[in-house]
């Protein structure tokens, strides 16, 4: 075997050396060609630049040997005393016991360097240095502490700045200068912390034979130089005018451009930063500028181009609305207890809007596009705005969910209500946005729009919603349970439907629509209503209702609600305040409602429940968050009244012979009105109105079963005074007024109507 002389062994250049754990924003690098080919500041945060740190002395080898770069050809070998590996051949035991040993001395090397990485978890390996800075076995503040200190140099210095318009100085504190030292200590620590055991050893080894340097980085604020600069140059100089287009007269306009005069300030601060972010930079860095033509961003030939891409967007658009509901992103409704499941939505009807040429013409504005180009794009505050018009003809307004109260009136859970729908406005304006830019760019696009369907959650989605809730607004009527109100079923059914609604701002309330349909099959009877002026007790399906409908009116009314519809009643019901009373009425194609409007910001919820009794009562509370309303009535005198009589007893066959009943009480007639004034908190008057009033007199009438006597002849005339006193009417327990919570004024003139238990409470007005 040949014995070679010793050769040395050079492992492969490190490159690492901490600059690529540097975060991007903070690195840049420093060679004379990047620095050359920058000509902007871009960004407005933190510029800085890994400098160049001072070179180390070549380490040394175990055995005294030099790592030194090879001649170029001369493939690297490892000389142990006179052995050459290289030059080795065949298969002698000896070389590959030699080999072995080599591998598992590194494989035992590593392990060595695996477990003094480990050792120094979170803290910096032995041989880390940033630029000169010796920072081995420091932890995170330690070395973001000495860092700082060691280079606070850097934020000490100024640039004098020279130009044709003068002089300044701008220091390095006033543009953010300084070590980036966070930067730094990351890029420290990750040495031999990379989380490979591998890479880690091979860096640990690295480290400890050679040591490793983590360059300097400097960070610069270029947005605080870029505002020193302007205002040192910018008074002089004469900018240039970018090219612009607007629609005049319905057609597009050229404002030409024009070159202008001055100082490049983004040249000068361009070359600033290039010489602070090196670590040698002089702590008196002379910069100047000269005057320079300005050329403007946007020409006219740009403008042309912008004019002829618009062309192409003047187009008629097709927008749809409708299909199949969005799926919500949650449920809601969230009650205590759980609410029932939602019932799945139908599909709803496509509907289709125009968006004719002209008004897509107004819509195109001018500017910078994605990418820096000079071009048209539609407004989308514009865009907003007109589906903004659209949102009336398709919304569907949500359901809200019915509350469940506790025998104290206070909300214990929900029963599920149902999202409404209408238009996502925004994602449906950026839709037609994109529409626009595909027929610039050339595309092929689908000739309509789908409009972006977006829900409309209830109001209240847990009791929770409700806890700070009053009661804004109450009434209580009483009623006698008979046949004319379907033995007080016709009263108590509304007030179990309406218990639990809950109306949401903005909302109007109908009373029909909320109670019905009104039939025997969801459980009506048969009750009162007038006819030809004179009452039929059972002639309609839910009559009586009107005590419920007259309720809910002055709970409304006294809690300063929006007043929609109110009807008066036939004749006057002395159950009712004077001039408040509401009755409702629909025979298919006339209809008379109940309906007011939720003009309050808070969703109001209906409590409604009755009472059981000969004398039994309903009542109607409205909750809410406290409105602080003032309302205040006035009026209520009775004018042109018209005094009622007793016609003669009426013999009818539908009776036993001798048994009588009261078909109608007499009931004067008179006019009234009465106004409501309701304040805010501040005093402003929200609502004022005059409701008016004109009830019919009505003649009493008594029936009696069988025939007259043969001495009776009836009275030729109606009103005409009987020969024999009429009978005794059937005992009837007597009403007394409901009580009032906000007082009425007293009319002038005190009416005189016999008591009554109410014969129809829903009545058929007569033609007049």
């Amino acid at each position: 075997m040949t014995n070679d002389e010793l050769e040395s062994f050079e492992p492969k250049e490190q490159s690492k050396a901490g600059a690529s754990r540097i975060p991007a924003q903070h690195t840049v690098t420093t060679s004379p060609g990047e620095r050359a080919a920058r000509s902007s500041i871009r960004g407005s945060g933190a510029h800085a630049r890994a400098g160049d740190s001072p070179p180390s002395p070549a380490p040394r080898a175990p055995d005294g040997a030099a790592y030194t770069r090879l001649p170029a050809g001369r493939r690297p070998t490892l000389g142990v005393r006179g052995l050459s590996l290289a030059r080795v051949r065949g298969s002698s035991p000896v070389v590959f016991a030699f080999a072995a040993g080599v591998a598992g001395a590194f494989l035992l090397a590593l392990l060595v360097a695996g477990g003094v990485a480990a050792a120094y978890s979170g803290r910096a390996i032995p041989g880390v240095k940033v630029g000169s800075v010796d920072v081995s076995g420091l932890n995170r503040q330690a070395i973001v502490d000495k860092l700082q200190s060691a280079y606070a140099y850097l934020g000490q210095g100024e640039v004098t700045l020279t130009t044709p318009v003068g002089a300044t100085t701008i220091t390095y504190e006033q543009i953010g200068r300084s070590p980036d030292v966070q930067a730094m200590a990351d890029a420290a620590l990750s040495v031999g912390h990379d989380g490979n055991p591998i890479g880690d050893g091979v860096s640990a080894i690295h480290s400890l034979v050679a040591g490793q340097s983590v360059p300097v980085v400097i960070q610069i604020d270029p947005m605080a130089l870029a505002v020193r600069i302007h205002q040192l140059v910018a008074t002089s100089a004469l900018p240039p005018q970018n090219a612009q287009v607007a629609l005049k007269s319905d057609s597009f306009a050229i404002s030409p451009s024009s070159t202008g005069s001055g100082i490049d300030e983004r040249a000068v601060s361009t070359s600033i930063i290039d010489a602070l972010t090196l670590a040698d930079a002089p702590a008196d860095l002379q910069a100047g500028g000269s005057f320079v033509t300005l050329t403007p961003q946007v020409d006219d030939t740009a403008a042309q181009a912008a004019i002829a891409a618009a062309q192409k967007m003047i187009v008629n658009i097709t927008l749809t609305w409708g299909g199949a509901w969005p799926t919500p992103s949650s449920s809601p409704v969230a009650s205590q207890p759980a609410a029932s499941p939602t019932p799945t939505p139908t599909p709803v009807p496509t509907k289709t809007f125009t968006v004719d040429a002209a008004t897509v013409r107004n819509w195109i504005v001018f500017g910078t596009r994605p990418g820096g180009s000079y071009g048209p794009a539609a407004d989308p505050a514009l865009v907003q705005a007109y589906l903004s018009t659209l949102v009336p003809k398709v919304r569907i307004a949500p359901v809200e969910p019915t509350v469940i109260s506790d025998s104290d009136g206070q909300p214990i859970g929900l029963k599920a209500g149902k999202d409404g729908l209408g238009i996502d406005i925004g994602a449906t304006a950026q839709s037609v946005e994109a529409y626009l830019d595909s027929l610039v760019s050339g595309g092929n696009p689908s000739p309509s729009v789908a409009m972006t369907l977006g829900l409309i959650p209830p109001q209240i989605t847990s009791v929770d919603n409700l806890s700070q809730m009053v009661v804004i607004g109450s009434w209580t009527t009483t009623f006698f349970p008979s046949e004319s109100n379907g033995n007080g079923v016709n009263i108590r059914l509304p007030a179990k439907l309406l218990n639990g609604q809950v109306v949401g701002p903005g909302q109007q309330f109908s009373f029909l629509s909320s109670v019905g349909p009104i039939d025997a099959a969801h459980g009506w009877v048969p009750g009162g209503v007038i006819v030809g002026g004179k009452s039929e007790h059972t002639g309609a399906i839910g009559g009586g209702i009107c005590s419920a409908s007259t309720t809910m009116f002055n709970a409304a009314a006294r809690a300063g609600l929006q007043i929609d519809e109110r009807h008066a009643h036939f004749y006057y019901i002395n159950r009712y305040p004077v001039g408040l009373d509401a009755t409702v009425y629909s025979n298919g194609s006339e209809v008379w409602d109940l309906k007011w409007t939720n003009d309050t910001p808070y969703p109001i919820v209906i409590r409604a429940y009755s009472t059981y009794g000969s004398q039994s009562k309903v009542t109607m509370e409205l909750w809410s968050n406290p409105l602080n309303r003032k309302v205040t009535f006035s009026g209520g005198a009775v004018v042109n009244q018209v005094k009622a009589t007793d016609n003669p007893p009426q013999y009818v066959s539908t009776l036993k012979p001798g048994e009588t009943y009261v078909a109608d009480y007499a009931t004067d007639g008179f006019q009234t009105s009465v106004t409501r004034v309701v304040t805010d908190q501040s005093g402003s008057t929200i609502h004022t109105e005059t409701w008016k009033s004109t009830y019919t007199a009505v003649n009493g009438q008594v029936q009696i079963g069988g025939s007259p006597p043969p001495s009776q002849t009836p009275s030729p005339s109606p009103g005409a005074p009987t020969p024999t006193p009429a009978p005794t009417p059937a005992p009837t327990p007597a009403p007394t007024p409901a009580p009032t919570p906000t007082p009425v004024p007293t009319p002038a003139t005190t009416l005189p109507p016999s008591p009554a238990p109410s014969p129809a409470a829903t009545r058929r007005r007569p033609t007049r």
